[in-house]
């Protein structure tokens, strides 16, 4: 019974934005693209693999200032034309669903490396 109603949800599941328990929307994500399929994703789609696949922006992370310096970059040096009326929706796309990532600095902050070089021991200068 549950694995028939399972079966019959999923595919409900991966068209329907799911609300995740911090109010964020979690898309599905695109089996081909590799792009979550939030609102403009497809217009990143089409711009970004008319030069290379899509699947190397999930691999990639920036704010918007970052994601704009990048695509200047490619228009600059690799021909790329210029965006016109599709920057701003191409760059809240991917400043939104592929921005920098928060981290938590006390979970991931490792503790200070010794120094072999050191003189004095390290610590409170007072």
């Amino acid at each position: 019974m549950i694995n028939r109603l399972l079966k019959a949800c999923l595919p409900i599941a991966l068209l329907v934005p799911l609300q995740s328990m911090a109010g964020e929307t979690n898309y599905p994500v695109d089996p081909v693209s590799g792009l979550k399929m939030a609102p403009g994703w497809e217009l990143v789609n089409r711009q970004c693999n008319a030069c290379h696949t899509s699947l190397i922006i999930p691999q990639n992370h920036a704010d918007r200032d970052g994601w704009k310096e990048t695509i200047q970059w490619m228009i600059d040096t690799q021909g790329l034309w210029d965006l016109s009326e599709t920057w701003d929706p191409v760059l809240t796309y991917l400043s939104t669903y592929y921005g920098q990532p928060e981290i938590d600095m006390e979970t991931f902050r490792r503790l200070p490396l010794e120094n072999p070089f050191a003189t004095e021991p390290e610590g409170d200068p007072s």
